[in-house]
């Protein structure tokens, strides 16, 4: 019998494979034993949970939505099921493309969590982490980038990085790039290589030739929906730094800085200058989060 991965390997890219399985996984563990036989009402429940209990994006939703339609259409195909029980389910959730500029970090708050920074548990992994966090401090890349870096893209002579842009091309996803490291970040990424990546290396004993440049406890090529939780291991929930946050910050703060909105936005890989503008904040809407900010009556 097929199993889940041959059969999503031959109808989907590499790129969206595992983030299929995430979330395939995701409902399953949700179900329990259950979760062949999910019904229509137990597709709406799962639904509400994730509503209800994790902050997620509407666009996110809807991908969460849709590895459950590629999960009963793998149960059909190996004769599991002869029905489909929500392949005519869509969600209306609104996407604003709005960026909420004045509810960003600032730079301070960002350098601040990457200096003070400390693991608590696994202290073998304090590089790796503070290693992701400078990625999306410094270049604003995205989690996704952040898993897809190997190690050649690495160039500490030069003080560079290579962000290759995805293969499927849409509006929004990020384009190939080359960017500056910081200093801080090269001594770091240096003993990282030297030290702890090759000692996490030795616990893959399926590829032991792993070029990923960050690599998970086992020395396996991350998942990039769990580095938010590797990097927020000490923090509460209401206090967590959100990766893709980062990245929205950095790009905002950058903007009110830099006058060319082109620089910014070959930095941030963005294919349309309208995407970058769209973290730009207009002279009215600073001038009222001034007003929010210092009014005495606040």
């Amino acid at each position: 019998m097929i199993t889940l991965r041959s059969y999503l390997e031959k109808k989907y890219s590499k790129s969206t494979l595992n983030s299929n399985l995430y979330n395939i996984r995701r409902f399953t563990d949700y179900c329990g034993n259950r979760s062949e036989k999910a019904n229509y009402k137990d597709v709406l429940q799962y639904i509400e949970h994730l509503r209800k209990n994790h902050d997620l994006h509407p666009k996110t939703l809807r991908h969460c939505l849709y590895a459950v339609k590629i999960y009963f259409n793998y149960l059909l195909e190996i004769g599991k099921r002869k029905d489909h029980p929500c392949s005519e389910l869509f969600l209306k959730d609104k996407v604003s493309k709005q960026i909420q500029v004045d509810n960003l970090y600032s730079e301070e708050t960002l350098e601040n969590y990457f200096e003070t920074y400390h693991i608590r548990k696994k202290s073998y992994l304090q590089n790796r982490n503070k290693i992701m966090i400078s990625l999306l401090i410094y270049q604003a890349l995205t989690v996704n980038e952040v898993s897809a870096l190997q190690t050649g893209d690495i160039n500490l002579d030069r003080g560079e990085i290579y962000i290759k842009g995805r293969e499927e091309l849409t509006a929004k996803s990020p384009q190939s790039r080359t960017l500056p490291l910081q200093a801080k970040q090269i001594l770091l990424f240096y003993h990282y290589l030297k030290k702890d990546r090759a000692k996490l290396l030795k616990y893959n004993q399926r590829n032991p030739n792993e070029e990923s440049f960050i690599l998970g406890q086992y020395g396996e090529k991350i998942n990039p929906h769990g580095i938010s939780k590797m990097i927020n291991e000490t923090r509460k929930g209401n206090e967590q730094i959100k990766p893709m946050k980062i990245r929205q910050s950095v790009i905002a703060n950058l903007l009110k800085k830099e006058n060319d909105t082109r620089i910014v936005q070959v930095f941030a890989g963005h294919k349309r200058a309208s995407t970058t503008q769209q973290y730009k904040q207009t002279d009215l809407e600073i001038l009222q989060n001034a007003v929010n900010l210092y009014h005495p009556l606040k």
